[in-house]
């Protein structure tokens, strides 16, 4: 690889409609990726699968974003009073896309909330779709609170401590009675029990973690996941 190429890391958008339609992808994750020596992709909102693969083989990572929720149709489970579901047309996309990157490609994968979800929900897991303790994750602003790590390599090997603050801001979380068989939960909240990151068993790197270190206000903290994150794409280019 080029000493100064930056690998490109695709970003999935969320998709809304008003008088015209909208591709919409918060700052921050964008500004993240290129501070940490990446170059942001970011993908449509399209179940066009030629596309799609079009814009994967432009990519040298792939970040899947938060937003709304997944509506729970896609893992089996009737809507709960408190589900608030994103437009179909993201979901659509976003399952389509989870599908080829995942089972498709080797390319390494960051999941941040909504997209730290949607790996289990492409995995063949499920989601809890409103915490009992929802109030200690969210509210009109992040949340601080505690997370445990544990088990797996990728965040043992990110911060080399076994407890971390992190910011929150979810009412869902990964359902722990249906983490898929190939992925190891490695960190939790210390409190309720919360499934706070989970990783893919194996060699290839697959993080999803629940809080948004993409704004966290600990700028080290937020170097730390997507500097690795980034130097890991640099690794696989090294070995194609």
């Amino acid at each position: 690889m080029e000493k100064n190429k930056r690998p490109v890391i695709g970003v999935n958008a969320s998709y809304l409609e008003d008088e015209h339609r909208w591709y919409r992808v918060p700052e921050n994750y964008v500004r993240a990726i290129y501070d940490c020596g990446g170059l942001p992709l970011i993908f449509p909102c399209t179940a066009d699968r030629d596309m799609l693969e079009a814009y994967i083989a432009q990519a040298d990572g792939m970040l899947f974003t938060g937003g709304a929720d997944y509506p729970p149709s896609r893992y089996g489970e009737v809507p709960h009073a408190l589900t608030a579901p994103m437009n179909e047309r993201r979901a659509d996309t976003d399952m389509l896309l989870a599908g080829m990157v995942l089972n498709e490609t080797d390319l390494p994968v960051l999941g941040i909330c909504a997209g730290h979800q949607l790996l289990a929900i492409a995995g063949g897991g499920k989601l809890i779709q409103h915490l009992d303790t929802a109030a200690a994750h969210a509210g009109n602003h992040d949340k601080s609170h505690t997370v445990d790590i544990k088990d797996g390599k990728w965040l043992k090997s990110i911060f080399n401590t076994t407890s971390i603050i992190v910011n929150s801001n979810h009412h869902q979380a990964v359902d722990p009675q249906h983490v898929p068989g190939n992925y190891d939960i490695t960190a939790v909240s210390p409190d309720d029990g919360v499934i706070e990151a989970m990783e893919m068993r194996g060699e290839r790197f697959v993080l999803g973690l629940q809080w948004h270190p993409e704004r966290v206000e600990d700028i080290d903290h937020r170097r730390a996941i997507f500097e690795f994150f980034i130097e890991k794409t640099r690794e696989r280019i090294l070995t194609e």
